[in-house]
């Protein structure tokens, strides 16, 4: 088994070769850094990800940037934002971290910028920025979100109570704000956004009367527009203004019947 692994690994490895930095990549950067008043060119560089497992393994490439920058945090996080890129929760030693346009992203660390485009098999190539991103709204993005993730979240309670099951505090709190909503980045067709979606699996006595927690669950929700499902009494879907969500009740992979609500948003709330 051990063996085999080597080989497929081997197998999977290809030449890695320096090749050109797209000019969308070098212009966005640029433009960044410029915004944020930086004086000095950043440095460009871009090698092929080297693997079979990218498709060709000269189409799969890993691009980067450095450069020097005084800028403070803020300042390029306001520069960011004028630009459409959508700054995300610094982690690590990290400042500020931005995506932008095509999923590039950029991080500042101790006065150095970073910026970086890869998607590559094989992490850790030419890429310090692979780390998990969580949006970091701004106010309008919160204006925009907010009311969207409430209204779920009161949906999302009543089927919990039809149900006759706790609402799930970590997925719905009670208060209804976007603190515990994954918050993930979209893009428009001018910039940069955030979206929301929530989930929540909660346990159903073995017994529980499936058509009658979902009849309860619809007649609760008022003002909201239900697909019913009428062949299928464990699932419904409802949609109200830019909000979606799904209940749906079966029996996990464990073989315990499960109550999953499913709750996203259709807006992708402009970084600017």
């Amino acid at each position: 088994m051990a063996l085999a692994f080597v080989v497929l690994l081997v197998a999977g490895c290809a030449e890695s070769k320096p090749t050109s930095v797209s000019p969308q990549f070098q212009d966005a950067v640029t433009a960044l850094v410029r915004e944020a008043g930086g004086k000095a060119d950043p440095s460009f560089s871009a090698m092929t990800c080297g693997s079979i497992f990218d498709g060709n393994p000269d189409d799969s490439v890993a691009m980067w940037a450095d450069v020097d920058l005084a800028a403070s945090p803020d300042d390029l996080r306001t520069a960011a934002v004028s630009l459409g890129w959508q700054p995300q929760i610094p982690v690590d030693d990290w400042s500020v971290l931005l995506v932008g346009p095509a999923d590039a992203r950029v991080g500042l660390r101790r006065g150095h910028l970073r910026a970086e485009k890869a998607k590559c098999s094989i992490a850790g190539r030419h890429q310090d920025l692979t780390m998990p991103l969580r949006p970091d709204l701004t106010d309008a993005q919160r204006a925009v979100l907010g009311p969207s993730f409430a209204r779920a979240t009161t949906a999302a309670r009543k089927i919990s109570t039809a149900a006759n099951v706790p609402a799930d505090e970590a997925a719905f709190p009670t208060a209804g704000t976007l603190t515990t909503a994954n918050l993930y980045t979209c893009t428009t067709p001018t910039t940069n956004g955030a979206q929301w979606r929530a989930t929540s699996k909660t346990p159903l006595t073995q017994d529980a009367d499936l058509a009658t927690i979902k009849r309860t669950a619809i007649d609760a929700l008022t003002g909201w527009k239900i697909d019913p499902r009428p062949t299928q009494p464990e699932y419904f879907t409802a949609t109200r203004d830019d909000t979606t969500l799904s209940a749906m009740m079966i029996k996990s992979g464990e073989g315990t019947l499960e109550l999953t609500i499913t709750a996203t948003t259709t807006t992708c709330a402009p970084v600017k």
